[in-house]
């Protein structure tokens, strides 16, 4: 049912087609990778939530800040500078995981995908915060709601 790790569009059935074009930077995986780099990818995801929460105060900050001082004043530079430290390292994060194959498909409740072959069509491998392993597939054509067990053969 899966094959060799990272996979190619060859191993889609040659009729099958796209309802959406993959990102350009896509991975096609097999379960075998995206489970080698779940734990990893967790734990990123993980950060990133709570990245995104700082970010949220710091922003808030910066706004009431901006009410009080000019743009120039040192406190406003610092937190400004802060806050894009934290951008800056969120991309590197988000960069990492797409190095896995992984891509955040919501931040709350966390949500990772790896886009994968099933039955030879194309498939995502999802994994929601709570769940011990990747256990689940979708179709892109049918979206999460219709999420399926992922039965190896």
């Amino acid at each position: 049912m899966f094959a060799g790790c990272p996979m190619d569009v060859e191993a889609l059935d040659e009729h099958h087609h796209l309802p959406y074009d993959l990102p350009d930077d896509a991975q096609i995986v097999t379960i075998e990778h995206a489970r080698s780099h779940l734990d990893s990818a967790r734990d990123i995801l993980m950060v990133l939530q709570a990245m995104g929460e700082e970010a949220h105060d710091l922003t808030n900050e910066l706004e009431l800040l901006l009410d009080l001082y000019e743009m120039s004043h040192s406190h406003v530079a610092q937190v400004a500078e802060h806050l894009g430290r934290l951008v800056r390292q969120w991309q590197g994060l988000v960069d990492d995981l797409n190095a896995m194959g992984a891509r955040i498909v919501s931040m709350d409740p966390g949500r990772l995908e790896w886009y994968g072959v099933v039955d030879r069509q194309m498939a995502l491998f999802s994994w929601t915060v709570g769940e011990e392993d990747i256990e689940w597939y979708y179709r892109m054509e049918e979206g999460f709601p219709a999420r399926k067990p992922l039965i190896e053969a």
